[in-house]
């Protein structure tokens, strides 16, 4: 066996240069970058931290509450801490680019709360994100701020600061008098309009400070002459001259605030170091005259009691002092009458009445004295010692004596009225010598005499209140205090008879006077005629513009016709002429709408039937004198107009009114089916009924519309439907009609006109859109109706007067309904469209060119337009 010889072989590697560093390794690198970039970015950006102690912190959160100034936001609340158990700590993170103007010293915090009210509203988004808190920086410039020292820790204000004020206003300064109603943002008017309000609020020395800021543009309104007054609803003050109510307008008792008044318009301006003093009535504006007023009694007059004149509040008692002897008012007359302060004039107690026939002194709701003055010329006087008002006997007096049944509530401070106005007093009573009657003695006042003679009659107002006899009511009512002490009343029936008896009756009640008194009267009879379609009765009193003129003396039963003789006062008769009608007038009347319920009440003795009321008010004779039963009834004999319509829904006899331009003239007085199935109205003119009986007179329905464009007759909704009018131009006398069922029917109105558009196409249009001309809208569409043929759509376009000569016969009408949506790739969508209404209920676009034909007229037709020129806005004609 051969031996073989084995060798190893090594091969030799590759070796080859490598000339670059791999990608993977520069990763790292970039990540590391990155994150240094952002922990350079979070470290710039980390923000400032400052503190402010607050007293609470109400609706303020950690993480949510922003940091504002000028609307901005400048930082957030990141902690909430109690600093002590008054005070609570709040961490705030201001942003770094601002934290140089915020952690500077000077600069004020407070908390910002959402402000509602009828004339301001601030702050609603603190309404879901809490209270903000803002501030105010110290300093207005950067040089400022350069040199400024850094603060990190401050202390809140309560409101906002009184430095925070702008240089576009004017500040004036106010001082209250311990007014607690006033508060920051507290409105200042002027007329009702807003032209400020308070800026800051600041209370030393007992007193309140304000600060009012005024817009730049009213501070014209604020002189040396300007009065700032509270605005009160109901003012209340009571003492001893009783309980004084103020009420103001409902306005000021929602709004508040305050009103400046500036009388002087050009005086000089106010200095900026002074302030004006806040009233709570305008009346301590006004200049006074003081006076001295010595009593012996106060009986009842105290601080704020009125002193009248006329039933003029002329000045008020402002102080009471005790001496010795006397008391002494300290009192003040205003300026203005300080001439009724002479030598020569007196003062008065008198006492507050309050009965119902009305509240003498309405200031004092509680009953309480006042003082009034006797004026009499003479040289000016500053002292006065008052006079009681009651009546002392003087030589001159008359006394006269009445006899009388039962004395019934008489008592001797029970006074003598003639025409409710005190005249005399009793001054004493005694029964007569045979028992059988009591005689009173009676004063009378020296100026008052002249009043009684032998035809004069007295009865007594304290009696009875109400007597029921023979279902006959008799109500002997004059007023609460006679019944209380005790009355008598005088009735005068013939001033020029003499006087020679010293003794008269006295009568249980004016109803057993009041026939006496018209025996005793001087007048004329006069007869007349009724249906017996309703009651009358003997007595009844027949009266002309509220005053009584005289009665019914007899009726004669006729079936046919009964007749009814009157008797007229004398001094009345000159009213009596055959022009004259006479009503029955309802003592009780009732008128409801809208504007509320109207409820009258006729007088006391004809409460139960009512009374004859004369009328002179026809144009026309009559052949005899007639009686109707009402108002109504009388005026349908002659001011009816008839109108006859298809259907009248809604309307009600008695209550719809006759309506033109909003003014009541008329009303419904019958409403009758005719025996072709219309329905006739009637309806009562009130007055003016030449003007509305003509021809060419439209009457039509008002009833009720809504619609986007209008709310129109809402009221018909609830209350019944009315008839308006159109008045006509022409001359000829016509009263009876043919009504519309609505304005929207008539082709020729009062304000406007009807221009007719042809549609060949189906529209979207509706009744009531609007009708444009350069996007001002001149009119709307009155009615929409198809063609005999239904070939087309005809519409009633109505165009306002003021706009129809911009209509002429080469106008064009495009259709602007809808909205148009453009949609291309390359220039993105574009939509089109004119209104919110156009879309909804459609619009028509009037075009008239700059070549412009004759005006349109209703006789004119338009052919509809589907599409509107891309140029139609440069067309723009001047049209004459």
């Amino acid at each position: 066996m051969s031996e073989e010889k084995i060798e190893t072989l090594v091969y030799e590697p590759n070796q080859r240069e490598n000339k670059s560093i791999s990608f993977i390794w520069l990763l790292p690198l970039v990540v590391l970058g990155i994150l240094a970039w952002i922990g350079y970015e979070s470290y710039t950006k980390k923000g400032t931290n400052v503190s402010v102690i607050f007293k609470n912190a109400e609706d303020l959160k950690e993480g949510v509450t922003p940091l504002e100034y000028k609307g901005l936001v400048l930082g957030k609340v990141t902690k909430i801490e109690i600093n002590d158990l008054n005070s609570v700590k709040v961490n705030i993170l201001v942003n770094s680019d601002v934290a140089k103007y915020v952690a500077t010293e000077g600069t004020s915090f407070w908390i910002k709360k959402p402000t509602i009210s009828l004339t301001k509203v601030s702050g609603l988004g603190t309404l879901l994100s809490g209270n903000k808190i803002e501030l105010y920086p110290k300093y207005k410039t950067l040089e400022e701020y350069e040199n400024a020292k850094p603060q990190y820790n401050f202390t809140g204000l309560d409101t906002k600061p009184s430095l925070l004020e702008d240089s576009d206003g004017y500040y004036v300064n106010i001082l209250s008098r311990g007014e607690d109603l006033i508060e920051v943002e507290t409105p200042v008017f002027y007329n009702r309009f807003q032209i400020g309000e308070i800026s800051s609020k600041e209370f030393k020395d007992g007193k309140v400070y304000l600060k009012a800021y005024i817009h730049e543009k009213y501070k014209y309104l604020i002189n040396k002459s300007s009065q700032f007054v509270m605005n009160k609803a109901l003012k209340v003050n009571f003492g001893p001259g009783g309980l004084n109510l103020e009420v103001s307008s409902l306005y000021s008792a929602i709004v508040g605030g305050i009103t400046v008044e500036t009388p002087i318009k050009d005086a000089q301006k106010i200095k900026q170091d002074k302030y004006y003093i806040l009233s709570d009535d305008k009346k301590e504006f006004i200049e006074r005259t003081h006076i001295n007023l010595k009593l012996t009694d106060a009986k009842g007059i105290g601080i704020n009691t009125l002193i009248m004149y006329k039933g003029v509040e002329v000045g008020k008692v402002d102080d009471l002092q005790l001496t010795q002897n006397n008391i002494i008012a300290k009192a003040y007359v205003y300026k203005k009458y300080d001439y009724l302060l002479s030598e020569n004039s007196t003062f008065h107690i008198e006492e507050t009445e309050v009965s119902l026939d009305g509240v003498k002194n309405l200031n004092s709701i509680v009953s309480g004295n006042y003082l009034t003055i006797d004026y009499k010329k003479g040289k000016p006087k500053d002292s006065f010692e008052i006079v009681n008002s009651s009546m002392e006997k003087v030589d001159n007096d008359l006394i006269i004596t009445l006899k009388t049944q039962d004395l019934n509530s008489i008592t001797k401070n029970s006074k003598l009225y003639f025409k409710n106005i005190p005249i005399g007093k009793v001054l004493d009573y005694s029964l007569s010598s045979d028992l059988k009657h009591v005689n009173i003695s009676l004063l009378v006042k020296e100026k008052y005499k002249k009043l009684i003679n032998n035809k004069s009659l007295f009865y007594d107002m304290s009696s009875k209140l109400l007597e029921l006899k023979d279902l006959d009511l008799d109500i002997n009512y004059t007023g609460i205090k006679p019944l209380i002490d005790g009355g008598i009343a005088l009735v005068e029936v013939d001033r020029k008879a003499k006087y020679s008896k010293k003794s008269f009756k006295l009568y249980s009640s004016y109803k057993d006077v009041q026939t006496l008194k018209r025996e005793y009267s001087h007048g004329s009879y006069l007869n007349t005629y009724f249906d017996n379609g309703f009651n009358l009765k003997v007595n009844q009193a027949i009266s002309y513009k509220n005053q009584e003129i005289g009665f019914v003396k007899s009726i004669k039963f006729s079936e046919e016709k009964s007749k009814v003789k009157l008797f007229i006062y004398k001094k009345y008769v000159k009213y009596i002429s055959k022009k004259s009608r006479f009503y029955k007038k309802d003592a009780i009347k009732v008128d409801a709408s809208l504007g509320g319920v109207l409820f009258e009440v006729d007088n006391l003795s004809s409460l139960l039937y009512g009374s004859l009321e004369l009328d002179n008010s026809s144009k026309t004779s009559f052949p005899r004198y007639e009686i109707y039963s009402s108002y109504d009834d009388m005026k349908n004999f002659s001011n009816t107009i008839s109108i006859l319509f298809d259907d009248v829904e809604g309307l009600r006899q008695q209550f719809s009114k006759l309506n033109y331009k909003g003014v009541d003239i008329g009303k419904v007085s019958n409403i009758i089916l005719t025996p072709q199935n219309k329905v006739l109205v009637k309806v009562q003119v009130f007055k003016n009924y030449d003007k509305f009986s003509k021809e060419g007179t439209i009457f039509y329905l008002k009833k009720p519309k809504v619609s986007l464009n209008e709310v129109k007759n809402i009221g018909s909704t609830i209350l019944p439907v009315d008839i308006g009018v159109i008045v006509s131009n022409k001359n000829n006398f016509k009263n009876s009609f043919t009504g519309y069922d609505s304005l929207e029917e008539i082709k020729q109105v009062d304000n406007g006109e009807i221009i007719r558009v042809a549609s060949l196409f189906p529209t979207k249009l509706n009744v009531d859109a609007p009708i444009y001309y350069k996007n001002v809208q001149i009119g709307k569409i009155n009615k929409i109706n198809l063609s005999g043929d239904g070939s087309k759509t005809l519409i009633d376009c109505f165009i306002s007067d003021k706009y129809k000569h911009l209509i002429r016969k080469n106008s064009t009408f495009h259709d602007i309904s809808g909205f148009k949506l453009k949609f291309s790739i390359f220039t993105g969508t574009e939509i089109e469209t004119n209104t919110f209404t156009s879309i909804l209920k459609g619009g028509l676009l009037v075009v008239t060119p700059i070549k412009y034909g004759g005006m349109a007229t209703v006789n004119d037709t338009f052919l509809l337009k589907k599409e509107l020129n891309e140029d139609w806005e440069k067309i723009n004609p001047s049209i004459k």
